[in-house]
């Protein structure tokens, strides 16, 4: 999952041609999940931000009402409904920062600025991934990181200047907490507090960790590449996950959404298959200072347009091992308590 902060009268960010990478690696003789995501952006005056690389999904924006009164449903499994979607009309935000908040689910307190990994070394590591799932030939850019820790705000870390000085990011245990330490953020990349979207959030990603990459609207051409270590949550330790709840403009959607997404994943504990596809990585040092990093993978390419029920990306690391790639697009684990149910079939993506 990854969201747009601010709301606009109609959709004025939007992402496209996205590389999801998920993998359960072993670090320092501990078994992690990894976590990474390239991205397109653009305007809506029409200007491509090349080579944007966040945990971000693609479509058009659509709008979510919010449900009150109802239990907050908890599953390991992530539960599966559609809400029947009312309008809600956005608020004009005039402002020049904007952010893209992420839902990790890690085991909570264990997530921090250490856990996001350096890359602006290995330009070209995402789309070599891509490169190894399918044909699809992508443009190679500069992924810029480096930054500061600027410490503790209320319970939130900041990390300051981080993707040479693209991205101030929060990190905090709820989403709701982020509001409390924006004054930490740079004016120019401030965006505006959406206390709806954060309560919601707190609702559909219980106990998660959320990271926000706040940047200047202007300055996105910049931006790098993700790529975040975590420890999962105990619940959710037998799945691997990759984000794709779609809001790009400051609200969750609802409904089916448009998919365009190149799925990578891999274990170190995967059987190799006649559908394993080894990494040719340009960047010849990224298997020398990030050793962890998978050089054979599964996945997928989804064609651009394919149209998918709203949701992230879930695979059953018992089937990756084996070498079988199938993820499932599933709801948060709390979508029942914000937005009702729903009768939609399981939909799965596969080999």
């Amino acid at each position: 999952m990854c969201l747009s902060n601010n709301r606009y009268q109609t959709t004025r960010v939007t992402f496209s041609d996205t590389i999801l990478l998920g993998a359960e690696v072993e670090v320092d003789g501990k078994i992690e999940h990894l976590l990474g995501y390239y991205n397109k952006v653009a305007t809506s005056g029409g200007t491509t931000q090349q080579q944007q690389n966040h945990l971000l999904s693609a479509s058009p924006a659509l709008t979510a009402p919010t449900r009150r009164g109802s239990r907050q449903a908890r599953s390991s499994d992530f539960d599966w409904s559609t809400p029947p979607g009312k309008s809600v009309k956005p608020s004009p935000v005039a402002v020049m920062g904007n952010a893209m908040l992420i839902a990790v689910p890690a085991s909570p307190g264990t997530l921090t600025a250490a856990n996001l990994i350096p890359v602006s070394d290995y330009p070209s590591f995402m789309q070599d991934y891509a490169k190894a799932v399918g044909p699809r030939t992508l443009p190679r850019g500069p992924l810029r990181r480096g930054g500061m820790l600027g410490g503790k705000s209320r319970g939130v870390e900041v990390v300051k200047g981080f993707d040479k000085g693209t991205y101030d990011v929060l990190i905090a245990g709820s989403a709701k907490a982020i509001a409390g330490a924006l004054d930490q953020v740079d004016q120019a990349k401030r965006p505006t507090i959406n206390q709806e979207l954060y309560a919601q959030l707190d609702k559909l990603y219980p106990r998660w960790t959320f990271v926000l990459f706040c940047f200047a609207e202007e300055a996105a051409a910049r931006a790098g590449c993700a790529l975040i270590r975590y420890k999962p949550m105990q619940k959710f330790s037998h799945l691997l996950y990759l984000p794709g709840l779609d809001g790009h403009n400051g609200q969750i959607e609802t409904g089916k959404v448009e998919l365009n997404h190149t799925l990578v994943a891999a274990s170190c504990k995967m059987s190799t298959t006649a559908a394993t596809r080894a990494v040719d990585f340009s960047d010849f040092k990224l298997q020398e200072d990030l050793p962890f990093m998978p050089d054979k993978v599964l996945g997928k390419v989804v064609p651009a347009g394919t149209l998918a029920p709203q949701g992230d990306f879930l695979l059953q690391l018992k089937e990756l091992r084996a070498g079988v790639f199938r993820a499932r697009r599933a709801l948060p684990p709390g979508w029942k308590s914000v937005f009702g149910e729903s009768q939609e079939a399981p939909y799965y993506i596969q080999n």
